[in-house]
């Protein structure tokens, strides 16, 4: 059964943990550097501001919602058409690692857009992008996430004996290699204005692209997958996630606290 948080109640650690599955420790970081910094632009993150003819219009945010429902364009969609069919449980089985799971199943919503990923295919080993943290079982920032599979890439499965195991000299022989056939374009990403997150996101969701989100607040990261137009919920939309914590399906998020504080949109891979 999906669960629906409301995040105009009175927002708590313990309510969070109680849904959510967060623990104490810290998940996800807070970027070092701002939206649209010299910083951010050195990295390749590109604004999604500075292209304001690709930028949805509010008013026709209900129209093309339900456009990307009818014709199944979310990457909901395409995840539940590849990696990870109805009734699929997605866990880090209590890795400090929601920034990897929540990297990695965002940048696989991509390969099934691009038909580089399909049903019965290996999925990826969020676990092996531990190198970016020099294989601690710790929090990690999404940019840092976000370099690491462009730079080396994601290997199959099949590579780790153990899908939550951080040691890696146990890995098949080949998972570096293997890897980097799984990266993204250097120039594949695109950054989120947090004053214009619902526009951002709107925009983003309607190709496709893998939703990489953090929310700060909670420490935590989680993909997004696309948004449900309810015109009873603030700004009329619940956003649909897909969590890491072994939930059998989406969750759904509503209200002001909703939103993502960092969004990024996975838009090509490099093969």
């Amino acid at each position: 059964m999906r669960t629906i948080i409301d995040c105009d109640l009175p927002w708590s650690m313990s309510a969070a943990e109680k849904n959510l599955g967060i623990t104490s420790e810290p998940g996800v970081l807070p970027r070092l550097h701002a939206y649209g910094t010299t910083q951010s632009l050195e990295a390749e993150l590109q604004p999604y501001g500075d292209y304001a003819d690709k930028l949805v219009d509010p008013k026709d945010f209900k129209e093309v919602i339900q456009r990307c429902h009818d014709l199944k364009i979310f990457p909901m969609y395409h995840q539940q058409r590849s990696w990870a069919p109805p009734g699929y449980r997605w866990s880090q089985n209590g890795l400090n690692y929601c920034w990897s799971w929540a990297g990695i199943a965002a940048f696989m919503d991509l390969l099934a857009r691009e038909g580089k990923l399909k049903v019965g295919d290996e999925i990826l080993a969020a676990v092996a992008m531990g190198f970016t943290v020099g294989w601690r079982n710790a929090g990690n920032y999404l940019p840092s996430l976000i370099k690491g599979l462009k730079e080396r890439g994601c290997p199959p499965i099949s590579f780790v004996p153990d899908e939550h195991s951080t040691r890696y000299r146990n890995y098949k022989d080949g998972w570096e290699e293997a890897a980097m056939n799984n990266r993204l374009a250097p120039d594949g990403v695109f950054d989120c204005d947090p004053r214009n997150m619902l526009q951002h996101a709107v925009t983003g969701l309607q190709t496709a692209s893998g939703g990489y989100a953090a929310w700060n607040r909670l420490s935590h990261a989680m993909s997004v997958v696309g948004l449900i137009w309810d015109e009873s919920k603030y700004n009329n939309v619940r956003w649909v996630i897909r969590n890491s914590h072994d939930e059998d399906d989406f969750i759904e998020m509503t209200g002001r606290n909703a939103a993502p504080d960092e969004l990024f949109f996975l838009n090509a891979s490099t093969n």
